[in-house]
């Protein structure tokens, strides 16, 4: 038999600094305009092991730190990261987890419909631009994310899960 735990108390520091080094150290990782969202590959890994609802309630809540940190209107990152945390959660028991092209389509999947949620919220509330009107850095980012989901996730499945085997 073979159980997985989740470390819960961990993912909450490791949620932390990661929260911190999206707002300010991520641009370093930047492709010109270009860069990965980790928090979005927060919200997917935690969803991915934990279900629908812990993932939205998971999604909504960095989401909402997200948007206070941003400065900007608090609700788009949220609505948008609990949708995600919700679609990725449906995913847990029909995907398998640790293959690293599942981690490529998921993570490009989810940073697709991320993105249009959040254009489209983005458009129709406030004043943003179109998702098409920066179609080319809408691209890159979602297959730059995508790209880092395969690493980023195996480091979190190294922190974060403990995985112990018996005999019955």
């Amino acid at each position: 038999m073979y159980r997985i735990r989740f470390q819960s108390v961990k993912f909450g520091l490791i949620s932390f600094f990661v929260l911190a080094f999206q707002s300010t150290l991520a641009h370093s990782l930047a492709l010109g305009t270009i860069k990965p969202d980790f928090v979005l590959l927060m919200v997917i890994f935690f969803a991915l092991y934990k279900g629908q609802k812990q993932g939205m309630f998971y999604g909504m809540l960095v989401g909402i730190v997200v948007d206070a940190l941003s400065g900007g209107v608090i609700g788009i990152n949220s609505f948008s990261l609990g949708f995600i945390g919700y679609i990725c959660g449906l995913l847990k028991e029909r995907v398998y987890i640790n293959h690293f092209l599942t981690k490529f389509l998921v993570g490009l999947a989810a940073s697709l419909v991320y993105l249009i949620v959040y254009f489209v919220l983005g458009k129709q509330f406030f004043s943003l631009p179109g998702f098409f009107a920066n179609f080319d850095i809408v691209f890159g980012t979602m297959v730059y994310t995508s790209i880092c989901n395969i690493f980023f996730a195996d480091v979190l499945d190294r922190l974060v899960i403990v995985r112990s085997t018996s005999l019955l």
